[in-house]
């Protein structure tokens, strides 16, 4: 995993020519797929432009640098309107508040860590007057611009250490897959849609792996309604 601390004004390399394309200004966090979608990179000769690199065009985040295939791979964030609506939107999760889903005062998230793979976010680092460590992104209910706002039962599965929140983690994860196992063959009642409400499955579609494998990506709010969808 990486933290997004980690990132900011590294050197983003061209493999193909060695050049340095620019540096890493912030990160594009998407709220509703839960995950980092865009790096938002600086170079002095854009002047007043930031442009993107897609998260998937990414082939290494290194302690040194960030790498990609060329500078096809960084994008004028007009050309992609949704890149350039998710960095208006200033979704930052550190230093951003976060409450229970009751309205209590959890405390504050001064850091989160994604997969340096898929860029899911998978743990926030979260300081609160009870404890301060580690929770699984899967308690997040939602991720706004002012507040994050967290399951009940959020504070008391608090770990002190990372490693010990990955292994928690690692857990749910097997859960996870079984349950995606035992989805396999069963019949969908009802139609699937993603958070932007585009149809991706439709009623009666009997589910095979890489169905459920798409609505996993599409975020845990509708991996859920396809879990609760079937017969």
């Amino acid at each position: 995993m990486k933290n997004s601390t980690e990132l900011i004004g590294l050197p983003v390399i061209s493999i193909t020519d060695g050049t340095e394309i620019g540096t890493v200004k912030s990160i594009v966090v998407n709220p509703e797929k839960r995950s980092v979608d865009f790096i938002a990179i600086e170079h002095e000769d854009w002047q007043t432009s930031v442009r993107a690199i897609p998260f998937k065009k990414i082939i290494g985040l290194g302690g040194y640098a960030i790498t990609v295939e060329n500078s096809g791979a960084v994008i004028d964030l007009n050309e992609i309107p949704i890149a350039n609506q998710l960095l208006n939107r200033k979704i930052s999760v550190s230093d951003t508040k976060a409450i229970t889903k009751k309205g209590a005062l959890a405390g504050e998230i001064i850091e989160y860590y994604f997969n340096e793979d898929t860029g899911s976010i998978e743990k926030l680092n979260i300081e609160s007057s009870e404890k301060n460590g580690f929770i699984d992104a899967d308690h997040v209910i939602t991720y706004g611009k002012d507040i994050i706002v967290l399951e009940e039962e959020a504070l008391s599965a608090i770990s002190e250490s990372l490693e010990t929140a990955t292994a928690e983690v690692s857990k749910v994860d097997q859960m996870k897959e079984k349950q995606m196992t035992m989805l396999v063959g069963k019949t969908l009642k009802n139609d699937i849609t993603d958070y932007s409400g585009e149809k991706i499955l439709s009623a009666g579609d009997v589910l095979t792996q890489e169905q459920i494998e798409l609505t996993k990506q599409k975020g845990p709010s509708t991996f859920a309604k396809l879990a609760t969808s079937v017969e």
